[in-house]
């Protein structure tokens, strides 16, 4: 008889034991769930928008004098797979940021999650950013993260050696972006990029329409982009301002008819 009361009992903690495995691995599962921010973006006018002008409409200061890189094959094999890496080093300062990102072009946000948790993503990594990137009525989810370094001889404002700025590519490489397709592939693919770049940027900090708002100002090859963009986590207020926006944008004659990306504006000259 006590032999069986003890064998009861076993089972019943073992029931119990699987139940609270259970019910910890579904918690587990619902906060890994990977909720992207939501970056909304519009280029303005740039034969309005000069420096002045910028302050006065936006209440905007002056932040960061910039040169902006990218880094890519000649037949931009990277950006053909939907990865970009962007190299930023500023004025006046010692810092420099390198971007790495895995972009989903015309992929259903669902989808692109989907992918993105089969290549061993949970929403917790705190140095990956996830992010609907919401630009000329385009919506492109996109994994990222920057390397936040300090300037060396060779990669700083006044001069970017460009084998040496490779090999800081590729040693702050993120391992779960270096090995998205193929390390190989990756390690390859780089050590036959060129330089493409620089455009030189200067960025504000200022607002429009009761939002905080960046502005920056692109130069490449005597072309002028001016972007303006605001962050918001959560997806149904994002979509109130990116109606808000355009439609206060194009009352003013702000809005431009040119939408293209940062990227596309320096690559795809």
């Amino acid at each position: 008889m006590m032999k069986s009361v003890k064998q009861m009992v076993l089972r019943l903690f073992m029931a119990s034991l699987v139940l609270l495995c259970i019910s910890g691995f579904g918690s587990a599962q619902v906060s890994a769930a990977i909720n992207p921010g939501n970056e909304i973006k519009y280029n303005i006018k740039s034969d309005i928008f000069i420096e002045s002008k910028i302050i006065n409409v936006f209440s905007a200061m002056k932040k960061d004098e910039v040169k902006i890189y990218y880094f890519d094959t000649e037949n931009k094999a990277f950006l053909g797979a939907d990865y970009n890496h962007r190299l930023r080093v500023y004025k006046d300062s010692n810092k420099i940021d390198i971007t790495y990102k895995k972009r989903f072009l015309n992929t259903p946000l669902d989808e692109a999650l989907a992918i993105t948790q089969g290549h061993g993503f949970t929403g917790n990594e705190s140095n990956y950013k996830f992010e609907l990137d919401i630009k000329g009525g385009n919506h492109t989810f996109a994994v990222s993260r920057k390397e936040s370094l300090k300037e060396t001889s060779k990669v700083s404002f006044n001069s970017v050696d460009t084998d040496a700025a490779k090999n800081l590519i590729l040693d702050n490489a993120p391992k779960k972006l270096q090995n998205w397709d193929s390390e190989v592939w990756f390690n390859d693919t780089l050590s036959q990029a060129v330089v493409y770049g620089p455009a030189k940027a200067i960025t504000y900090k200022g607002s429009y329409a009761g939002y905080e708002a960046d502005i920056e100002v692109w130069n490449y090859q005597d072309e002028i982009m001016v972007e303006l963009s605001t962050k918001e986590d959560d997806a149904s207020k994002a979509a109130d301002i990116e109606k808000l926006w355009h439609d206060k944008l194009e009352a003013e004659g702000y809005l431009s008819d040119d939408q293209r990306g940062k990227t596309a504006f320096v690559m795809e000259k």
